[in-house]
């Protein structure tokens, strides 16, 4: 049998197969005869549809019986299974093209084994296969060939998916016998297309072996590019509907070296790119955020078709509107909003005219709106969109007025969307009694209370760590009939748990047992928090609840659990949680790379902690600045100075800076070793403002002083009061902190004994005399306050004559001795066992000021530890280090009426 006949009778198989579907399908119940030519058909088709060694025998059209049946059924369960896209429609665009390379006999020759389908005719139709065969018009047969393989493509895509058009038109090239064409590369490519918008989907092709194993390993989109240039290679050239379907595609994937490529080729291939094409390029564009050159194109594509794709204007709406385009918004949205089918878009415009204060063009766009019958609860939707815009500006004063204006001149009712909305916006701001009064405002208005009308309030109040406020705000929705949600109670936790109230906040969680409100992790997670710190054990005790309970630890929850254990420096413990989460499935996340990090460095086990950060680099994955910083602080306080600067040079090469503790830990270590210049080189590249964008204006201020503190300190340390003192002066001119609150906040620490956190003893009394020289250089005055700050420092370190010497720095500057100054400057003597200086100051002090009750205190709490040496025994009563004779005057003194 020559090839086109067998061809031919596949495709009246197929098309035989396919009526026989949708007659199972439709549950029609065919006569014997019909029955007799679906299955045989259907069995053809089916295995048609896999490449086989030869093309199938005309003997098997004639094959009936149970296994014939049974692949009729895996036919039509394979397109059950394997279609992915919507059903195809015929293409008439594919037809008309199809019908310039082929004769008019033979389009007459298919038409006419089409209707014989079509109309059950399958005896006639079997016939007149037969009188093709012996047909000896080559033409006829060539022709029949190629429009039998586009058919044959065209029938299966439609009626199996898209999957099943890249194997036939691999068959039909494995036979040889048809040079394939336009139409056939047309129809493959549009079938790959299809499938790629289903590419990330899983979409594969259920039971094809016809796939080449590269093949399968290419994206669909990939392949089909692959496949308009293979054409090209071959001299055949592509039309508009080749490149259509991959033009269409890429702007969705913002692909814009394979746009401007493909735009490259239609234009060699003389194919124009207009119409259709250029809104292609506009989307691409929009896609990539190329407003500029997205604009120019669609203002010119506007002058030469007024009515091109109209849903651009929709694209170019909510780009304007999510990137806060607001002048080019302002322009397009008049000319548009008429025409614009999605709420969506329209509701996002609203929303960014809000946050731009825009409510003259807000109130024209509503009342236009409303005028073409828009429905009321779209114009309550915009309404919503618009006061949610004005809470993102920050303008509370002007949200409420766009709500009574809206009200007044649009007639358009606020529902209680929009109060809750204004009421969260309120507490976020601190106006909490403003927020009541809107609270206020819905009960007279009838509008329905819930929790997000309260919760708000609750958060706040819990921020604070007002619990008591909070709890009445919870008490007053009981009162009011609004059921509680998860979103009330856990803040109320929250806030419990920072106050320490662990009972208070453990029996909210039972309470929301009884009430019927599931607890999630945010409720469990605070509690564990707050045992964990003090009761590991009981921290795991909730955990173990929390689960029982069906809510699974998060990774939040072993977070916490982690950082108890850096606390306690229990780093075995901590390694056994993070093994424990990964065995159970949980990725770990940046803050547990953070929390693993502090732990190790908190151990002194710096170097485990490094390998931890690059064996999770060496995987691709990214730990987060704050593990870096973690190590980076570790480091600079074990004076490992070249792993740290090292470290520090590679955080800042990825663009971001340390933590700011990090860097003040940095900048300690390098001033403690001398390198200054190196000290305020980092101090430099970390004063700007707009670092540490999360931290609030007055963190950051803290922290500001905490590294010109630190810097001043090092100076004084090394003897390098010049370079204090021009550091000082540069702070005061260029207004980087206020230099005297960093004066005061270096005597504080003089006052302390020198010491930081880290028991790092910094300064002396000497260093403090030396900053008071460096203030009268800058014109500034100590104060009594730096001054008595001295008094504590020299108490700290049993310094008398340093106290006396202080005690002449406040005369010189005029300071008169208060009762307060005094006490401090008891303290001194009697820490420096100055028995003489002691006895005299006492004489000074007023009778009226020891009669007081606190100053008695303070007196004998300062005495205390001679009092208790000197109960020991009667020699150590008399002894000068018990200063006998102090005990014996203030006894006096006090004792006097």
């Amino acid at each position: 049998m020559e090839p086109g006949v067998v061809n031919l009778r596949l495709l009246a198989a197929i098309r035989a197969a396919s009526v026989a579907d949708r007659m199972l399908v439709s549950s029609t119940a065919p006569n014997s005869r019909a029955a007799y030519s679906y299955s045989t058909a259907a069995s053809c088709a089916s295995e048609a549809l896999l490449p086989q060694e030869s093309m199938a025998p005309v003997g098997l059209l004639r094959r009936v019986g149970h296994k014939a049946r049974e692949e009729a059924s895996h036919l039509i369960a394979t397109r059950k299974t394997a279609h992915l896209g919507e059903p195809w429609h015929r293409n008439w665009e594919l037809d008309s093209t199809h019908s310039k390379v082929t004769s008019g006999r033979a389009s007459g020759c298919m038409g006419r084994l089409f209707n014989l389908v079509r109309e059950k005719r399958f005896e006639e139709m079997l016939a007149y296969l037969d009188q093709l065969g012996r047909s000896q018009d080559s033409l006829i047969q060539q022709e029949l060939d190629v429009y039998l393989y586009a058919r044959l493509m065209t029938v299966c895509t439609r009626d199996l998916g898209p999957e099943c058009a890249l194997p036939i038109f691999e068959l039909m090239l494995q036979q040889g016998e048809v040079v394939p064409n336009v139409v056939h590369y047309t129809i493959v490519i549009r079938s790959l297309m299809d499938l790629a918008a289903h590419e990330g989907n899983g979409s594969t092709i259920p039971g094809h072996k016809g796939l080449s194993e590269q093949t399968s390993h290419k994206s669909w989109s990939s392949k089909a590019i692959e496949l308009l240039k293979e054409m090209r290679v071959k001299g055949i050239v592509p039309n508009e509907l080749t490149y259509k379907p991959i033009m269409a595609w890429l702007p969705s994937k913002g692909r814009v070296v394979e746009f401007e490529e493909l735009k490259k080729l239609m234009e060699t291939d003389e194919v124009p790119f207009v119409g259709v094409f250029k809104y292609y390029e506009i989307r691409l564009a929009l896609r990539v955020a190329d407003f500029d050159k997205a604009k120019t194109l669609f203002i010119a594509a506007k002058r030469e078709n007024k009515n091109i794709a109209s849903s651009l204007n929709s694209w170019f709406l909510m780009r304007f509107a999510l990137d806060d385009q607001i002048m080019e918004l302002l322009e397009l949205l008049p000319k548009i909003l008429t025409s614009l089918n999605t709420s969506h878009g329209i509701a996002t415009a609203f929303q960014c005219l809000g946050k731009h204060g825009q409510l003259e063009t807000a109130l024209q766009c509503l009342s236009l709106l409303k005028k073409n019958g828009e429905r009321e609860q779209l114009l309550g939707h915009y309404l919503i969109a618009l006061i949610l815009g004005y809470t993102k500006g920050k303008k509370l004063d002007d949200a409420e007025n766009a709500l009574r204006e809206v009200e007044k001149k649009c007639n358009v009712k606020a529902e209680a969307s929009v109060f809750n909305i204004l009421i969260d916006f309120c507490c976020r701001q601190g106006e909490v009694s403003r927020g009541l009064d809107f609270i206020d405002e819905m009960q007279k208005r009838g509008l329905e209370l819930s929790t997000f009308s309260f919760n708000p309030f609750i958060r706040e109040f819990g921020r604070w760590s007002m619990v008591d406020e909070a709890f009445e705000m919870k008490a007053a929705m009981g009162r009011l009939g609004v059921q509680p949600s998860v979103m009330t109670y856990s803040p109320l936790i929250n806030a419990c748990v920072k106050l320490g109230n662990m009972e208070k906040a453990y029996a909210l969680l039972a309470e929301m047992k009884e009430v019927g409100v599931e607890a999630n992790s945010h409720c469990y997670n605070p509690l564990i928090m707050g045992f964990s710190t003090k009761n590991f054990d009981k921290a795991m005790a909730v955990v173990k609840e929390m689960e029982l309970a069906g809510v699974p630890a998060d990774v939040d929850t072993y977070r916490v659990l982690i950082f108890a254990c850096s606390l306690s420096r229990n780093q075995d413990k901590a390694i056994q949680l993070y093994e424990q989460m990964t065995e159970r499935g949980i990725k770990p996340n940046q803050s547990i790379y953070t929390v693993m990090a502090t732990t190790f460095a908190k151990c002194g086990n710096l170097d485990r902690s490094i390998e931890m950060v690059k064996g999770i680099e060496r995987c691709g994955e990214a730990v987060g600045t704050e593990a870096k910083s973690a190590i980076l602080a570790g480091l600079s306080l074990a004076g490992r100075l070249d792993e740290a600067i090292g470290l520090y040079a590679e955080i800042k090469k990825e663009g971001v800076l340390p933590t700011a503790y990090a860097v003040s830990s940095l900048m300690a270590a390098m001033g403690k070793a001398g390198h200054l210049e190196q000290m305020f080189a980092i101090f430099e590249e970390c004063r700007s403002n707009d670092q540490w964008p999360s931290m609030t204006h007055r963190q950051r201020a803290e922290h500001l002083n905490i590294r010109c503190i630190t810097a001043v300190f090092n100076c004084i340390r090394h003897n390098n009061l010049a370079r204090a003192v021009e550091f000082l002066q540069k702070v005061k001119e260029e207004g980087i902190a206020d230099e005297a609150v960093l004066f005061d906040k270096l005597f504080l620490h003089i006052s302390n004994g020198g010491r930081d956190e880290n028991e790092m003893c910094w300064l002396d009394i000497e260093d403090g005399f030396a900053v008071v020289g460096a203030m009268r250089e800058l014109g500034l005055q100590p104060s009594r306050m730096a001054l008595e700050a001295l008094l504590d420092g020299c108490a700290a370190m049993n310094d008398s004559e340093q106290a006396q010497r202080v005690v002449r720095e406040m005369e010189r500057e005029g300071l008169s001795l208060n009762i307060f100054s005094m006490i401090r400057l008891f303290r001194a003597l009697v820490a420096g066992e100055d028995e003489e200086g002691a006895l005299a100051l006492l004489d000074k002090m007023q009778v009226c000021d020891l009669q007081d009750s606190d100053i008695q205190v303070i007196i004998r709490e300062t005495l205390q530890p001679h009092y208790t040496a000197a109960a020991e025994s009667a020699e150590a009563a008399e002894s000068p280090e018990t200063l006998p004779r102090v005990r014996r005057r203030v006894e006096e003194l006090m004792s006097e009426d």
